[in-house]
């Protein structure tokens, strides 16, 4: 069938649902876009997951999955509308549409876990992918489940104006605001690019305990890279704006400020010296808290203690952390990258403490570590897509502000390095060793911030840095992300501006 087949509106409606795995398309600056997309909106009028199938269809997939035994069974349906609009030297480049869809069912036994998913939604398919992922499950049959019942929660990705009705010129303007407005800066800005994506997913959850849950999760996402060029030099800027959030977002997350952020970065790197090296004080600016979300964070995913392959194995109730350390886990903050009303296990989204005053007090736990650990799951059981089964993940990974203001911090510091955005890294979760890269640092001199500095890398180990975390200012901003752990899920790290009384930079030229 060819795409023009694809996008006819005589195809029905529940036909293209059910035959249709991933729908798309890559072109550029044609009449055809808006066609696309018009059709984009007529597929979003489908009838909702949740009304494709009954209450007893869903009940039957999940006796079927334990037909040959199994202590727990989930099903898990999904689809997502995709936009991505690639916009490069003052041009529209590529606009991709797609829909993806399907469902996936996991059997549980013990530790042992059999899954399989299906890419169009039939019962008789779901059914045998239920056979399929029960497999692994031969005992007993268990001859009943319980009766669905819904799940609610309170919402915590609000949205006014849904993506779905936004049209692709309006969305095509973000990117040109944004490319303008970096461009106006200095005409040594060289070279502009940004990728705009959009996401609508809707999921419906249901479980042999009962569990019956639906969901909405709107995403919007805005990079932009740009290069700053003189005598033969050229440094790079980078931004990326993203939550979930409808169109609204950009009312609030303007397009020209992260554009003009973008250029001046590139252009404040122009003037950059190499870095010092040796071990120094380092203060993180606002929103740095990535280095946390990777040395610290993944050895506080419960699969780790499970394993016994965590740092922090055995270490509840020990002091982790210095005083001024408390580390949250929270999927309920409004809006943010890595926010849910509930996890793709059917849990509502929680706000988890993890570390307090410096103590280790709990870990971030799925349906699988919770039964283990004998605790309570916290809402961290996360998937990249049907395709996959649930994993332990963090949502919005945080450090707590203090009390000082964060210009205090920077004037207490006699000598070090001022790091404003942190780049790529390397971490060993096993024991917390990391490698950063400084995208934007600077000198600190006589507790002033002086001049930036060029390929700085901070050198470390979690657990030591925590403990040096002797200054933690009042203030707190987010950095989104997505995160890779054999699947890849949004997030979002937080922080406020804090000093690290010492950690090793290294440096090149």
């Amino acid at each position: 069938m060819g795409l023009d087949d694809l996008l006819s509106k005589e195809i029905p409606r529940r036909k293209f649902l059910k035959r249709t795995i991933l729908g798309g398309a890559v072109l550029a600056g044609t009449p055809f876009v808006s066609s696309l997309l018009s059709n984009a909106q007529l597929w979003a009028e489908e009838p909702s997951l949740s009304d494709l199938f009954t209450r007893d269809e869903l009940s039957q997939v999940l006796r079927e999955a334990l037909s040959r035994g199994g202590d727990f069974a989930d099903l898990y349906i999904e689809k997502t509308l995709t936009t991505t609009i690639v916009f490069s030297e003052g041009k529209v480049e590529s606009v991709k549409y797609g829909v993806d869809q399907g469902a996936g069912v996991r059997v549980l036994r013990g530790d042992q876990t059999g899954y399989a998913y299906c890419e169009e939604l039939d019962v008789p398919l779901l059914v045998k992918a239920a056979r399929t992922a029960g497999e692994i499950a031969r005992g007993p049959a268990r001859d009943k489940i319980a009766k669905l019942s819904v799940r609610s929660s309170i919402n915590h990705v609000p949205f006014a104006l849904s993506m779905l009705d936004v049209k692709e010129n309006r969305k095509v303007s973000i990117v040109e605001r944004a490319d303008s407005a970096a461009r106006s800066v200095d005409p040594r800005i060289t070279q502009v690019k940004h990728r705009y994506e959009d996401s609508f997913k809707t999921f419906v959850l249901a479980n042999s305990e009962g569990v019956f849950v639906t969901d909405e999760l709107p995403m919007v996402w805005l990079s932009i890279d740009t290069v700053a060029s003189e005598n033969g030099k050229r440094r790079p800027g980078y931004i990326r704006i993203s939550g979930r959030s409808g169109f609204e977002f950009f009312k609030e997350n303007s397009p020209e400020d992260a554009g003009r952020k973008a250029a001046i970065q590139a252009l404040v790197m122009l003037e950059s010296s190499p870095a010092p090296v040796g071990e120094m004080p380092v203060v993180l600016a606002s929103g740095g808290g990535v280095i946390f979300h990777e040395a610290v964070g993944h050895g506080l995913e419960a699969d780790g203690i499970k394993k016994k392959t965590s740092m922090f194995t055995g270490m509840l109730g020990h002091k982790v952390g210095s005083d001024l350390v408390t580390v949250v886990d929270d999927g309920t903050i409004a809006n943010l990258r890595g926010s849910y009303n509930f996890d793709d296990e059917g849990v509502p989204s929680q706000r988890n403490v993890l570390i307090e005053n410096g103590i280790l007090k709990g870990y971030m736990n799925d349906l699988l570590t919770a039964e283990y650990l004998k605790v309570e799951p916290t809402g961290n059981g996360r998937r990249e897509s049907y395709r996959h089964y649930p994993l332990v993940r963090m949502s919005n990974t945080l450090l707590a502000p203090g009390i000082l203001e964060p210009q205090e911090v920077i004037e207490a510091t006699e000598k070090g390095i001022y790091a404003k955005e942190l780049g790529g890294g390397e971490v060993d979760t096993a024991s917390g060793d990391f490698t950063f890269g400084l995208r934007e640092g600077y000198l600190i001199e006589k507790g002033r911030i002086t001049s930036p500095i060029l390929g700085a890398t901070l050198i470390g180990n979690g657990p030591e840095v925590m403990k040096r975390i002797d200054m933690v200012g009042n203030d707190i901003s987010y950095w989104p992300g997505t995160c890779g752990k054999g699947q890849w899920v949004p997030v979002t790290s937080g922080a406020p501006t804090l000093r690290i009384s010492r950690i090793t930079i290294g440096g090149r030229e």
